[in-house]
């Protein structure tokens, strides 16, 4: 794990039009380099043993990868099976990524892939009603933060898959989930077994890791889920809009919110102050509050205290970010 100072001074944004990285200045943020500008990203990752190194997903052209913070990005070699890429989990000397049609490939230490063929049988038989044209999708990959974590798929649009041994096997985990278009999939650090999920039509969450679910969409109108984090004082922040992405054309756009909860079945409103839909959150640098990406190309700053400052405008729709170097 790195850890010097600068892991997480480096702001990295996945567009539909290539790569963004910003550093902070004091409070502020500045943008200091841009790439693969020719490509629509889909996913981003950090690697958990070096900040420097990071991965991103295209829609159609497979990975791409730096190793030392975006002043040179190559392809990857070799570059992922399907490369029409959805997803991508991190791990200490392993990455796994998730593809439209649903599957998962895995990898460890950049060596030949291998199709984990659990998340392709568990996905058959889901549909993607907004176009019907396109298979489902391998939205989602995250796991438990702890020694042999429960690892995560959510395919959009066909419900939520578990594995308890490094993805060998999967297992069907939907009991009680009333929408299997799944957006984004938190297990919470704070408290064992707190799973929430962000859904088309609401957000729902268990408390047994995924055994159960329940749906706790918070009141107001607003359904379409569409991301979640989870900062260093285990507060849970859901970004939310009104309609689906085809809607947010019309007047009043997304009308989207960014609520937050401490067990994923309450939920305060914090901020209503985006024009764009919520397309990704992530935790801020210093432990309270998150950083919010949206589809007008636009960064806030959230507090914990629902405190809301515009860092970054002026982009593409971004469709994903995190920190490093």
């Amino acid at each position: 794990m790195a850890t010097d100072e600068k892991a997480n001074d480096g702001l990295h944004l996945a567009t539909h039009s290539g790569w963004y990285r910003f550093e902070r200045r004091g409070e502020d943020w500045a943008q200091v380099d841009r790439a693969l500008n020719f490509w629509q990203m889909s996913c981003i990752q950090v690697d958990p043993d070096d900040s420097k190194k990071v991965y991103i997903g295209t829609e159609h052209s497979g990975m791409f990868v730096t190793r030392d913070g975006g002043k040179e990005w190559t392809r990857a070699k070799p570059n992922v099976p399907c490369l029409t890429m959805s997803s991508i989990l991190a791990l200490s000397g392993k990455l796994l990524v998730g593809t439209m049609p649903a599957a998962l490939y895995s990898t460890s230490e950049g060596g030949a892939w291998q199709e984990l063929k659990g998340v392709r049988q568990g996905a058959s038989g889901g549909t993607f009603p907004p176009n019907p044209d396109f298979a489902p999708r391998t939205r989602v990959l995250t796991v438990e933060k702890k020694p042999a974590g429960r690892l995560y798929a959510g395919i959009e649009v066909g419900g939520i898959l578990v594995s308890d041994d490094d993805g060998r096997n999967w297992t069907s985990a939907n009991e009680g989930l009333t929408d299997p278009d799944i957006h984004q999939i938190l297990p919470c650090q704070a408290q064992e077994g707190l799973v929430v999920a962000a859904c088309g039509e609401g957000v729902s969450r268990s408390t047994d890791r995924g055994s159960h679910w329940e749906k706790v969409t918070p009141p107001g109108g607003r359904t379409y889920g569409n991301a979640l984090a989870e900062d260093d004082r285990g507060n849970i922040y859901m970004g939310i809009t009104r309609d689906r992405p085809r809607t947010w054309i019309r007047a009043g756009r997304a009308n989207s919110a960014i609520f937050k909860s401490n067990d994923g079945a309450n939920w305060e409103l914090l901020t209503e102050k985006m024009t764009g839909g919520v397309m990704d959150i992530c935790p801020a640098a210093k432990g309270n509050g998150v950083l919010v990406a949206t589809a007008d190309g636009e960064v806030v700053a959230l507090t914990s205290s629902g405190d809301a400052r515009t860092i970054i405008s002026g982009l593409p729709c971004i469709t994903a970010l995190a920190l490093g170097a």
